[in-house]
């Protein structure tokens, strides 16, 4: 919803107002709302401030960009309301999940009800070969990025965690390798890849090594994060009846959480990958985040 817009003559142009302040107390203070008076009547007048409601799970915003917030939109105050359950979301931890930008010239407030910004999620790490360690799951993503000073509205709701780094990538496991000296077929097995963090975190690619004696199962690749929760680690291969066992990959990370150490194979084994770290929650650039 947009307020009636207040307008100046300037130079026999009629221009929206963006802004009205009045001194108080020598601190200038901005107003949204105010009186003149017509002709011996008090009447109310409004700087122009725009209201977005995000009402379904959304990727990727830039409020430069984000097709509700007009050209118009831009000259006044912008509030943005995140609706209970929402989720604002990144499918990329090279990306963030919410940009403020640099283009609205009013106030800008983000308002949760419940809703929540969580950064993209790490990928897995990849599983081990035979004696080699499994990879290091990813670092998760920005949630939100601040191009402009900035108002947070909890709503009275600040035992909810709104604002979340991704999860950090599970650590891919390590490959395992057995010497046989009664068979004379030595015992080969890759590790499982590391869970994607929540959200979207790719997952981890297992190693296809099941070389042996008894190749019993086979490694398997993490699975990928969700937009609600993150992936787990996929097992490591097993060969000559255990002899050779590669450790599994380690889960994802949740939002805001780092990702789970990938798991040593049982013999001349390699390490587990490390889990990712999470991503930064509110990355603020040097520009205020005042929370109310």
């Amino acid at each position: 919803m947009t307020a009636p817009l207040t307008k100046i003559k300037n130079a026999g142009v009629f221009k929206t107002v963006s802004g009205i302040e009045v001194n108080q107390n020598g601190t200038w203070k901005r107003i949204v709302k105010g009186e003149v008076n017509q002709n011996g009547t008090w009447k109310t007048f409004f700087v122009n401030k725009t209201t977005i409601t995000i009402s379904q799970n959304t990727p990727n915003i830039d409020l430069d960009n984000y097709g509700p917030v007009t050209a118009a939109a831009k000259l006044g105050d912008v509030d943005i309301i995140i609706a209970g359950d929402v989720i604002v979301y990144s499918t990329s931890p090279n990306v963030p999940a919410f940009k403020t930008g640099t283009e609205i010239d009013g106030i800008l407030t983000i308002i949760f009800n419940d809703g929540q910004i969580i950064g993209g999620g790490g990928s897995g790490g990849n599983g081990g070969a035979p004696r080699v360690a499994g990879t290091a799951g990813g670092t998760g993503g920005i949630g939100l990025l601040v191009e402009k000073n900035i108002v947070i509205d909890n709503n009275n709701s600040g035992s909810v965690s709104h604002v979340l780094g991704g999860g950090g990538g599970g650590g891919g496991g390590g490959g395992a390798f057995h010497d046989d000296n009664f068979t004379s077929e030595d015992d080969a097995a890759g590790g499982g890849g590391g869970g994607g963090g929540q959200s979207l975190g790719a997952g981890g690619t297992r190693n296809g090594t099941q070389d042996g004696s008894t190749p019993q199962s086979s490694s398997v690749n993490g699975s990928a994060g969700q937009i609600t929760n993150s992936g787990n680690g996929g097992a490591g291969a097993v060969v000559g009846g255990g002899d050779a066992t590669a450790g599994a990959g380690g889960n994802g990370g949740a939002a805001g959480a780092v990702g789970s150490n990938g798991v040593a194979g049982n013999e001349e084994s390699g390490a587990g990958g490390a889990g990712g770290a999470a991503g930064t929650a509110i990355k603020d650039n040097g520009f205020s985040t005042t929370t109310v």
